[in-house]
């Protein structure tokens, strides 16, 4: 047995609340930019560091029409596609590597084998609010659309950045046109379409076994009777407490780690061109779904809102699959550009 040296703490019922030998991800800044108008603009933005990782977001709900602009970012840098004249919401997330952001800040630190756990009084841990599981039915058709659902959480989430929505499969999975309904504030749910092709085998025309969480920066309240151990800024709110179920970081996050590979999705006045990434290999891994499966406008065409769709091949979590829908195939696009990341829970669903 590997020996593993560093601080764990459990609850009543033996669950792990605490255990620094794990990353959670954690909140550095929530701000919001303003596009141009341009093809391409770069925005200067410090907070973004060599340990940092950026999630770009919609605070809109456009339907099924919903989308997100293609991004990346390097250091102090953000550089948008297509950004149009609209709002966009720019979560700047860490795994813990930089330093305590604040003078007079506090909090706590640990380094176990490259492992790094913070925990501190102005940046918040990620925590997951709802779980649940779902089936897509196949309905008919052929390689777009086969059937869609909408999943309302049992209480709104009030925080004005939209939540994060991580999603599985039991095995195949292709899904898109991905979106969280609601406004800043009271945000009610998420819409999920299936995709499918039978390219894909016989896979694709079984249903799909979705497993998912949602996860915010509002940590949740402790029921009566029972205790934690928390952490709280300088005006009193919970920047951390021990009763949550963190979401963990489990792999680096990349915008620009896809590669034009695989057999592209054909059809009469249909291409949908194929791009690939490795994978986790790992079935416990949940992939975020907020800018991946979102759709993408490219504004000058006769079909400018293209939804990615993507997931998971049969039998297969070595590599991440996804394609753009495009009627025309003109100007296909590839999937570079939309962060995206492996979670788990911390503690069982």
């Amino acid at each position: 047995m590997t020996v593993q040296y560093g601080m764990r703490t459990k609850d009543a019922a033996a669950v792990v609340s605490l255990d620094t030998t794990i990353t959670p991800i954690r909140s550095l800044k929530m701000m919001t930019v303003t596009g141009n108008g341009s093809f391409d603009q770069y925005i200067s933005i410090p907070e973004i560091q060599a340990q940092s990782f950026v999630v770009v977001d919609t605070l809109e709900d456009r339907g099924e029409n919903t989308f997100s602009p293609q991004s990346w970012y390097s250091p102090g840098q953000l550089h948008l596609r297509q950004p149009q004249g609209l709002t966009w919401q720019v979560m700047i997330l860490s795994q813990g590597g930089e330093p305590f952001s604040a003078p007079g800040s506090y909090g706590i630190r640990t380094f176990n084998n490259n492992v790094r756990t913070q925990i501190d009084s102005v940046n918040r841990v990620l925590s997951i609010r709802y779980s649940g599981k779902f089936s897509l039915v196949f309905g008919g058709g052929n390689q777009n659309i086969e059937g869609d659902n909408y999943y309302t959480f049992p209480a709104p989430i009030t925080t004005y950045e939209r939540p994060l929505i991580f999603i599985n499969a039991d095995d195949y999975m292709m899904v898109g046109k991905f979106r969280v309904a609601g406004s800043p504030g009271n945000w009610t749910g998420f819409r999920l379409a299936q995709y499918g092709s039978a390219a894909h085998g016989p896979s694709w025309s079984q249903p799909q076994r979705i497993r998912w969480f949602c996860a915010s920066y509002m940590p949740p309240i402790t029921p009566p009777g029972a205790y934690d151990a928390s952490v709280r800024d300088a005006i009193g709110n919970r920047t951390f407490v021990t009763t949550a179920n963190l979401a963990l970081l489990n792999s680096q996050p990349s915008t620009s780690a896809f590669a034009n590979t695989g057999n592209p999705i054909t059809g009469t006045g249909y291409y949908a061109p194929s791009q690939q990434m490795p994978w986790t290999g790992s079935y416990d891994d949940y992939v975020l779904a907020n800018a991946l499966f979102s759709c993408t406008n490219i504004i000058q065409t006769t079909q400018p809102i293209r939804a990615n769709f993507g997931g998971f091949l049969p039998g297969n979590r070595s590599i991440l699959q996804m394609y753009c829908d495009n009627g025309s195939g003109i100007n296909p696009l590839t999937a570079n550009g939309r962060t995206l990341f492996a979670s788990r829970p911390m503690k069982p669903l």
